[in-house]
């Protein structure tokens, strides 16, 4: 779009691994000082009662952020890492996805991690002043009259081969310190099941590569031509 829209961009692992969180916290720290760690509420809870919740076992427990990299974060937990970058946004090529490879290339080296279980790539669009539902793709109608002008939240779901997407529309919205309303465009690609061998890290980052081009497909099949 002209003006970037992208206001949280979320990538993120669930894996199996013999180590806890803590172990990753020293690898975390070489790529571009990840080094001030906030403990999240979850880590009070007792690790039974975590572990053997499989909605808990793949929240996190510390956030790392860096000086160096002031919009960036990681989200760290004992079966889950994620990266998230927060606005300005500026490009998967130039920013989002250099970052995101100097941090995994790291993780997958330290060969903790012996299977990924889920890869996810989560972008949140926020057009403000805009009723995407009267100026983009999709169109409401019940028996044949518009509804695009009511509040609307629609929940689409679906996959292109192996990868899964989840999509959520919807307007008349704000999003977090905006002062305007506006549309929120919030979209996860996803694929599972992921065995890692040796020296395939190349193939995971196409394979990540791929879930933005598929995210992105998505996100223009819900804005006019207009407005990509």
């Amino acid at each position: 779009m002209s003006n970037n829209t992208v206001v949280e961009c979320i990538f993120n692992i669930h894996f199996e691994s013999s180590s806890v969180a803590e172990n990753y916290i020293a690898i975390i720290g070489q790529v571009d000082e990840f080094e001030q760690i906030t403990k999240l509420p979850l880590c009070q809870i007792p690790d039974s009662i975590r572990k053997n919740d499989p909605n808990l076992k793949m929240e996190p427990l510390y956030e790392i952020t860096s000086s160096k990299n002031s919009n960036y974060k990681v989200m760290l937990g004992d079966n889950v890492i994620g990266i998230v970058m927060n606005s300005p946004y500026t490009s998967w090529t130039d920013s989002f996805f250099p970052q995101l490879k100097k941090l995994f290339i790291q993780i997958f080296e330290s060969k903790k991690i012996t299977r990924i279980t889920r890869m996810g790539l989560r972008y949140i669009d926020f057009i403000e002043n805009k009723n995407i539902f009267e100026t983009g793709k999709i169109k409401i109608n019940i028996n044949d009259i518009s509804t695009n002008n009511k509040k609307i939240f629609l929940r689409v779901e679906g996959s292109s081969g192996k990868i899964q997407y989840n999509k959520i529309v919807a307007n008349n919205e704000k999003y977090q310190n905006s002062n305007n309303k506006g549309s929120i465009i919030d979209i996860v690609t996803s694929v599972e099941d992921y065995t890692i061998k040796n020296d395939e890290h190349k193939d995971i980052f196409k394979q990540i590569d791929r879930l933005n081009t598929a995210n992105r497909d998505e996100f223009k099949e819900v804005v006019s031509d207009e407005e990509i």
